[in-house]
């Protein structure tokens, strides 16, 4: 009888869960992962429990190695608000009658100072669309691993040849549900950069609607259902958890550029930023050409515009690859963004993954086709573990399948094209078929 594509994949995901599972339970309690010892959470302000959320009156910046942030804070008439001591991350609020800009402007001359800005909002493109989590009731482990998207990119084939085995992938997101079967025994690593008392990372609701979008937690369980995705893709991976939105999707500068260099620092090969802002931002940049120089691949949501422009950063980053969405037949997704920063395109509409509660739910948006990506990333480094991210990103750009129905304003600004990673890892496991990172011919997995 002919092996169901579905087979692999479901089987693959299913004895790592069952296996995880029967390991956790022979333990006679659960501890709950927490951040790497020496983590700067440890050295928050202790008077602060909470991220103060006004942003408008923070400036964030970034520091050289031995810069006092209090003597600092104390020089310009600054009340220093905290202070990230591993990734040399700090945000002030100014003295009074003085402007958030002018303290940034003053703070940018100063030698200790590396970057300067305005503190501001990051969030989720679904937060911002207002594409919730769907339940349609037969969401379950085999229902993920089936679903069209993972049969679209051709996982079956992919983990015939790798599972990522070992690859730490950076989730920074809205946290996580560690007691999902999903991630059982695959969490490495968790820090919070919103709450540094909840040290799990942990994916939390509040009830309130602190954004006051007429939405409340309109963004819990984004987390749980975007590292759900990366491990579908490859259930081997390693998981580093960064929980820098609220469930309300809102997060900030400070949180994302500390997250990331958070990563980098506990062995992230890849990191995952299904979020984004229409500003600029020098701390996030620094960041993202921080965690390039130490070769891990970062990638990011192209975001849900329906349209080349605004254009999210950091997707629009030259140290980020962004990720527009598409559906499971390879037509682009009506909301995706698009245009030339595009790196690849991969399947982001009702995407089914895991929810908190040990759920599985659909979402739709270019946050659910960014871990794709990423999760394919896993996968090769773990084959090609000396490969930097051009090389990663340039194996699947050649193995990249064709999009139909392009607009277009679409044509040439999708990326590369449909991620395949059965054909990205085919040429490794049949070494007959051509193309490597250095090969620009277009590899088509054979249907």
């Amino acid at each position: 009888m002919p092996r169901s594509p579905f087979e692999q994949p479901i089987r693959t995901i299913l004895v790592f869960a069952l296996a995880l599972s029967a390991l956790g339970a022979s333990s006679c309690s659960r501890q709950l992962p927490t951040a790497a010892p020496g983590d700067s959470r440890a050295t928050r302000l202790s008077s602060q429990t909470v991220r103060d959320d006004d942003y408008g009156t923070q400036v964030v910046v970034s520091l050289i190695a031995g810069a006092d942030p209090a003597a600092i804070a104390a020089e310009y008439g600054a009340t220093l608000l905290e202070f990230e001591s591993d990734e040399l991350l700090a945000a002030y609020r100014p003295g009074a009658g003085q402007a958030p800009a002018a303290l940034a402007a003053q703070l940018a001359l100063d030698p200790r100072v590396t970057t300067s800005e305005a503190n501001g909002p990051i969030i989720p493109a679904e937060t911002r669309q207002k594409s919730f989590a769907f339940d349609d009731g037969v969401g379950t482990l085999q229902t993920t691993a089936a679903q069209p998207a993972a049969e679209a990119i051709g996982l079956a084939d992919a983990h015939r040849v790798s599972i990522g085995g070992g690859v730490k992938v950076a989730v920074l997101d809205t946290g996580i549900d560690p007691s999902h079967p999903m991630f059982a025994g695959r969490i490495a690593a968790s820090a919070d950069f919103l709450n540094p008392a909840n040290t799990a990372a942990l994916d939390m609701a509040d009830g309130v609607d602190n954004n006051a979008n007429d939405a409340i937690d309109e963004s819990y369980g984004h987390g749980t259902h975007v590292a759900g995705i990366v491990m579908l893709t490859a259930p081997g991976a390693q998981l580093l958890v960064g929980r820098v939105l609220d469930a309300d999707g809102q997060g900030d500068v400070l949180a994302v550029a500390a997250g990331i260099r958070w990563a980098v620092r506990n062995g992230a090969r890849v990191i995952n930023l299904s979020l984004g802002t229409l500003d600029h931002s020098s701390a996030i940049q620094s960041a993202l050409e921080y965690a390039e120089y130490q070769g891990v691949t970062v990638v990011a949501s192209a975001g849900n515009w329906g349209a080349a422009d605004p254009r999210e950063f950091p997707a629009r980053s030259s140290h980020a690859h962004a990720v527009a969405a598409s559906d499971a037949a390879a037509h682009p997704a009506a909301f995706t963004s698009f245009g030339n920063f595009v790196a690849l395109t991969a399947p982001g509409v009702a995407v089914r993954s895991a929810y908190p509660g040990s759920a599985y739910r659909l979402w739709s948006g270019t946050s659910m086709s960014a871990p794709f990506v990423s999760g394919t990333a896993a996968l090769l480094l773990a084959v090609h573990p000396t490969w930097t991210p051009a090389q990663v990103m340039a194996r699947m750009g050649a193995t990249a399948s064709h999009l139909y129905g392009l607009t277009p304003a679409q044509y040439d600004n999708m990326g590369e094209g449909m991620l395949d990673a059965a054909a990205a890892l085919m040429v490794d496991y049949a070494p007959g078929i051509e193309g490597t990172p250095d090969t620009p011919e277009r590899l088509v997995r054979p249907r």
